[in-house]
């Protein structure tokens, strides 16, 4: 489950930079998935989501070396605000993997066993269910924790996961926010969610 278990640490990352403003439908044509972030967010480079990834900060260290060195690169990021920014920066993420044998909740539920190890405060918030994107067959889950970053400035966060299968791939879709106040960011995660469309 290293895999599987590697990208979902990175959707809980806390990214810092970004660059264009995103206010349209966006389409990775590769991967063959559509969706509408909120209108005024803006986008991370790759180059500035592995700088990201380097400046987190796990307890676990075996977790750390992970969230650097094997955790796939993101297709889409999508962050709140320009950086730089104090505080938490609420972002959308969406991660392509190999699929793995086992239905959607098996999957996302192994998943959560290292998750719990690497943060002493996790705790799911939400339990993971059946749910459906884009037309497709998935599981979901929200989980709340505590992200450190290198200075030590610490960051209490409510992450939103989805991972869904399509043939022999998966979407591992991320959306994380403060845990309370206007960065929980409900509305703007719900209607991203909603817009999502994947193609056979």
């Amino acid at each position: 489950m290293k895999l599987i278990c590697s990208s979902v640490v990175f959707v809980c990352a806390v990214t810092y930079s970004s660059s264009v403003l995103a206010q349209a439908t966006v389409s990775h044509s590769g991967a063959g998935i559509h969706l509408t972030p909120p209108v005024g967010w803006v986008t991370a480079t790759l180059a500035e989501v592995q700088a990201n990834r380097e400046r987190v900060r796990l307890p676990d260290p075996e977790f750390q070396r992970a969230l650097a060195t094997r955790s796939a690169l993101p297709l889409i990021v999508y962050m709140k605000y320009p950086e730089p920014h104090e505080g938490l920066n609420p972002t959308i993420q969406v991660t392509l993997r190999a699929a793995l044998e086992g239905t959607p909740t098996s999957l996302l539920t192994t998943a959560l066993g290292p998750l719990r190890r690497a943060f002493a405060d996790f705790r799911v918030d939400s339990p993971v269910q059946n749910t459906t994107v884009g037309g497709w067959p998935a599981a979901t889950v929200t989980v709340v924790y505590a992200l450190s970053n290198r200075s030590g400035a610490v960051f209490p966060v409510r992450s939103r996961m989805w991972l869904v299968p399509r043939g022999n791939l998966m979407f591992l879709i991320g959306m994380s926010g403060s845990t309370t106040g206007e960065d929980l960011c409900e509305d703007e995660f719900k209607n991203v969610l909603a817009s999502i469309q994947i193609d056979k």
